[in-house]
């Protein structure tokens, strides 16, 4: 039986989670393959993502962890992962942290995977956390993967030549839901008309995500034929950003909030947009690109070597003005070209960013020499 382990702090609603969901599915397909999901914390089923999203096959196991810094955990991680006897432990965002006793004190050989969700000094926020992380790294004790070629040089920039890997992030394509004909009834009556371009912001309400620009710029587009739906949640400490946003959003925005059903919203929506002020490689935009959904993005992180002109647009920076400008842009395309656009995209997924592909060579980095 070949054991591998993922560790990841929550299965909260980022997309990081989502991909470690998905990654798992995918390689518990796998014959001979037994996969196993830590979670730092506890599972909470209404701010965290469903644990039906995960394969019967895979194993799901909660430490329980305290809010703040929990040095029990560490014991927690060691005495599972004894217990386990992975051939492979990945760890995501910061629960490598809670990995490196156990990293120390374990004397039978098993892999270290960290992957990079995040530019170097985002995704391990803490001076501390990245010392930490540099030192594992240079000592070739745990080997770092980043999703993008730009989250590839930020860390090359913070821990040197010690970053080698770079493997895209993978999403499953979306597929409509028994819920697909309501979604799109409900989304239908939203629009104006049968023409009514529909913009869909896939994205947790938080300052990262920079929802207000894409409000501002809904704002001069009133007088359009256009609406834009936002789907996301928010964490508590964002509920101010939010109740922001809602009282000074203009009449052609719907916030639709948390939804299960995303894939629904993809297939009735006419563009992806996101205006990120930082990104590492958005599952969202992966996803969007399974459903042909044209993105309008800002330029950030890995959405700079996804969105190219025969993909997208992408816009010259963060300004309302220069975003304002690409959306348009999008408008006033014509459908052949559209459709163009739409092609390439579900081609570029399938080519580099299906969920297959990504499972596929962490595989074999798990069994590389």
């Amino acid at each position: 039986m070949y054991k591998i382990v993922q560790v990841i702090p929550a299965l909260g609603l980022g997309g990081a989670q989502v991909f470690c969901v998905q990654l798992c599915n995918e390689l518990a397909k796998k014959p001979g393959y037994q996969v196993t999901l830590i979670s730092l914390y506890h599972h909470l089923p209404g701010k965290h993502l469903p644990l039906y999203m995960l394969d019967n096959s895979v194993k799901f196991i909660s430490l329980g962890k305290k809010p703040g810094i929990d040095l029990s955990l560490s014991f927690k991680v060691h005495k599972t992962l004894e217990d386990l006897k992975p051939a492979v432990v990945h760890t995501h965002l910061h629960a490598g942290y809670y990995c490196f006793y156990a990293y120390t004190r374990l004397k039978y050989p098993f892999k270290k995977i960290h992957t990079l969700h995040n530019l170097a000094k985002l995704d391990a926020p803490t001076y501390g956390g990245r010392k930490m992380l540099k030192y594992f790294f240079r000592k070739d004790i745990i080997e770092p993967v980043a999703v993008s070629e730009e989250v590839f040089n930020s860390a090359v920039e913070e821990y040197g030549d010690s970053i080698k890997i770079l493997i895209h992030n993978g999403a499953n394509a979306v597929k409509p839901s028994s819920a697909f004909a309501e979604t799109q009834q409900v989304i239908n009556s939203l629009k104006k008309n049968a023409e009514t371009k529909v913009l869909l912001n896939v994205a947790r309400i938080t300052k990262q995500k920079n929802q207000k620009l894409f409000l501002d710029v809904m704002h001069m587009l009133q007088h359009e034929n256009v609406i834009a739906i936002i789907a996301g949640g928010y964490v508590e400490e964002d509920e101010s950003i939010y109740n922001e946003l809602v009282r000074n959003k203009p009449a052609n925005v719907y916030f639709a909030g948390k939804v299960l059903n995303i894939g629904d919203y993809f297939l009735s929506a006419d563009a992806f947009v996101l205006t990120s002020t930082s990104e590492g490689m958005p599952i969202s935009l992966l996803e969007a690109l399974s459903a042909g959904v044209v993105p309008v993005c800002t330029p950030v992180g890995g959405i700079t070597n996804v969105v190219k002109k025969d993909i997208g647009f992408l816009s010259e920076n963060l300004t309302k003005e220069a975003y304002l400008k690409e959306v348009k842009l999008f408008l006033n395309t014509a459908e052949p070209d559209i459709e163009r656009l739409k092609r390439n995209e579900i081609q570029l997924y399938i080519k580099e960013f299906s969920i297959q592909a990504c499972a596929s060579k962490y595989d074999g980095l798990y069994h590389a020499v």
